[in-house]
């Protein structure tokens, strides 16, 4: 997979991984933002289809911070963002620590992404 790219809400992002059977995909949309994307939805995640890649669902990683938490967490959320967890960076290799938010529509996580930047 590597140097393998896809376009997400209109964003050009890096696939990172491919689960074996092809599920679901990790893309690295910025330093900042990883999202894990499904075609299949097994998981039952939120549906929330995007054209651009053809999933029907994701999930979003946002690194962050300990400076940065609150006021990230406060975005997240102003955004409709549930924050399933917060942790110690898996998906994120930018940043020490990442949100795994659940629940964000595709315009929220595009409105994060350009404000991120």
């Amino acid at each position: 997979m590597n140097n393998s790219t896809i376009t997400f809400a209109g964003i050009k992002g890096q696939v990172l991984k491919s689960s074996p059977h092809g599920n679901y995909l990790i893309i690295e949309l910025s330093d900042r933002i990883t999202i894990c994307g499904t075609k299949s939805n097994q998981w039952n995640w939120s549906e929330t289809p995007d054209a651009d890649s053809g999933f029907t669902s994701f999930i979003a990683y946002i690194g962050f911070t300990i400076e940065e938490q609150y006021c990230l967490n406060d975005q997240i959320q102003f955004y409709g963002g549930h924050i399933q967890d917060s942790r110690a960076a898996k998906r994120n290799q930018h940043f020490p620590f990442e949100f795994k938010v659940k629940e964000l529509s595709i315009s929220s996580l595009l409105n994060l992404f350009n404000e991120l930047q």
